[in-house]
């Protein structure tokens, strides 16, 4: 609920506008609007975004995509982003409050005391550089805009993807390696005609697992929002 009424706050302008949206519009189209608007924001307000990626290029790694399906790889990306975003779930849902299912006027109030907590993880772990990017991107298009909830969330989410990037060059590094070596060595001994990323599944996957891959992922990804 405290994501669905930070919802309403990306869908207007101001917290005036939204009252007024929300009196006006039937009952049935503000669950349209909240049901269109709370995945958006899981995605791109979240943990889930650096996830996914930072998932698909590891199943990307591997050379094989079916040794880690995407079915498995977007539920532990769903499972991760639960646990960095609890407590900021938490503190969301306090700061909003009691929020009446059959009320949607109430929404827009409890949007406005409940985005100040998803803006400060936002800005937490928005660079500044990011921000700035995204502010002089907007500026060309509206120059006396105030800064919005959705300037916030692009910036958030470009910082986010480009930290999943650095770290998928890391994870990446150790299997081209790998894929090197087992594409080197088929050549030498006569064997080009075998599939190398068949072949050098087994090494990477070995590989992954002796240096603890899936420890060291979780707990890299898990505190780097500490």
């Amino acid at each position: 609920m405290a994501w669905a009424a930070g919802a309403i706050v990306l869908l207007v302008a101001s917290p005036a506008s939204a009252q007024d949206a929300l009196d006006a519009a039937p009952r049935a189209l503000v669950w349209v609007a909240v049901g269109a608007l709370v995945p958006l924001l899981a995605v791109t307000a979240t943990a889930f975004a650096k996830a996914a990626v930072l998932l698909g290029a590891l199943r990307s790694g591997l050379g094989v995509p079916g040794a880690l399906p995407v079915v498995v790889t977007t539920g532990l990306a769903a499972v991760l982003t639960a646990l960095v975003m609890a407590p900021v779930g938490r503190a969301a849902v306090e700061a909003v409050g009691d929020l009446p299912p059959d009320a949607p006027a109430a929404w827009a109030q409890a949007a406005e005391r409940g985005w100040p907590v998803v803006e400060d993880f936002l800005n937490r772990h928005t660079r500044p550089e990011d921000t700035a990017l995204v502010r002089a991107a907007v500026a060309e298009l509206a120059p006396a805009g105030t800064p919005g909830p959705e300037e916030r969330v692009a910036a958030f989410l470009v910082s986010e993807l480009t930290a999943a990037f650095e770290l998928a060059v890391l994870l990446l590094l150790p299997f081209l390696v790998v894929d090197l070596l087992v594409a080197n060595t088929l050549a030498v001994v006569g064997f080009a005609l075998l599939p190398p990323p068949l072949v050098a599944l087994p090494f990477k996957l070995l590989l992954f697992v002796a240096a603890g891959g899936w420890g060291l992922l979780v707990r890299g990804f898990v505190t780097g929002y500490a």
